[in-house]
């Protein structure tokens, strides 16, 4: 049985955002399902292959400026099913983006994780 090693520097959040993806022969859409100041996995029919290059802009909110950045894909599912367990899209890394833009992604997914960590399970909240 193989054992998957972490590699990962920053934690992921899972949070929905559309992503347009624009290459010199294509532009697509799709949604994150998870995302990191590092990387994120977009969720499309046809992703690109790995070492591709790539501009993408994320909308995180329809009142605030979307975010842009290059990219380069890591990895991609291009044949298994489009579910929630082996969801066809690909893994991708940040190859260059504005600190501005870093920091913002670095807020919404720390954001993010704070507020599973404030009711787990509808659990009571511990008191002192």
């Amino acid at each position: 049985m193989a054992v998957h090693t972490e590699r990962r520097r920053y934690p992921r959040a899972k949070i929905l955002y559309p992503v347009t993806v624009q290459t010199n022969r294509q532009f697509m859409v799709g949604l994150t399902k998870d995302i990191s100041a590092e990387g994120l996995f977009i969720c499309c029919q046809n992703p690109l292959k790995p070492g591709e290059f790539f501009e993408m802009t994320i909308s995180v909110s329809p009142l605030s400026p979307r975010i842009k950045a290059l990219a380069e894909v890591v990895w991609a599912n291009v044949s298994g099913p489009d579910d929630e367990a082996q969801p066809r899209g690909m893994g991708i890394r940040f190859f260059k983006m504005s600190d501005e833009d870093r920091e913002v992604i670095s807020a919404l997914v720390s954001d993010n994780l704070k507020s599973k960590d404030i009711n787990r399970g509808g659990e009571e909240p511990e008191k002192e």
